[in-house]
């Protein structure tokens, strides 16, 4: 039996990976979309926090979404955690550098790069949670960078229809972008009776999940944290669990 994909990030990165799976796997792929969390952006915030930077730096696309209503000087340096988000920060206007797609990565990055001692620091604009302290592992490297919360990752219950996929029979396939998603829908796939499949973008959201169901899920973790990657665990997942059922 065919598998289903279910998609527990925010609708509009969800329904970008949706297209992305139905374009690598076809039309006919079942993808269910069911948000664990919105997400909030703050653009007052934003905007104070880009005046006296140096540059800027974002780990999500979402930090460069609360920048809509900052006036953004003409060639600020941004470090992006990797091209999607990269993107997105040129579309605005910042003079971008990608990282490999992960914050040690990306704090290499900035690090190769040279920022100037003396010159204005760089502002990490950030979700409020997050795992880790770029700005202060910045800092203590000798690095001007500080920390600002622009946007919420506001949790939302799945709803009766993903909750029903996961009492079913068919094999469910979940990919997981985020240590937060992962710890918000671990307790319904503690629950689940359908046998499922979960591929995670980084090591750090398989330890977040730390799920023991009955489902007994298969986990993988992506070959590097970013898209592109995730959609090959997510194919080979899906091609490998579209045959299984209780």
């Amino acid at each position: 039996m065919t598998a289903t994909v279910l998609l527990t990030r925010p609708a509009d990165q969800s329904a970008r990976f949706a297209d992305a799976l139905h374009e690598r796997l076809g039309a006919a792929v079942p993808v269910l979309i069911a948000p664990v969390m919105r997400i909030v952006t703050d653009p007052d915030a934003a905007a104070r926090a880009l005046r006296g930077a140096g540059g800027a730096i974002f780990t999500s696309e979402n930090g460069v979404a609360a920048c809509s209503e900052a006036a953004v000087p003409h060639g600020l340096p941004a470090f992006c955690v990797g091209p999607r988000t990269a993107e997105a920060a040129a579309a605005r206007g910042f003079a971008v550098r990608s990282g490999p797609g992960d914050a040690a990565g990306l704090a290499a990055t900035i690090a190769e790069a040279g920022w100037p001692t003396g010159a204005p620091p760089l502002v990490h604009l950030h979700g409020a949670h997050v795992t880790g302290d770029l700005a202060g592992a910045l800092a203590a490297a000798g690095i001007a960078a500080r920390g600002t919360v622009v946007y919420d990752q506001r949790a939302t219950p799945l709803g009766q229809d993903a909750l029903a996929l996961l009492a079913g029979r068919r094999a469910v396939v979940v990919p997981l972008f985020s240590p937060r998603s992962a710890r918000l829908v671990a307790p319904e796939l503690v629950r689940a009776r359908a046998p499922l499949r979960i591929a995670a973008i980084s090591p750090a959201v398989a330890t977040a999940l730390n799920v023991h169901s009955a489902a007994k899920p298969q986990v993988q973790v992506a070959a590097s944290p970013d898209a592109e990657a995730m959609l090959e665990a997510v194919a080979r997942l899906w091609e490998n669990g579209s045959f299984l059922e209780r």
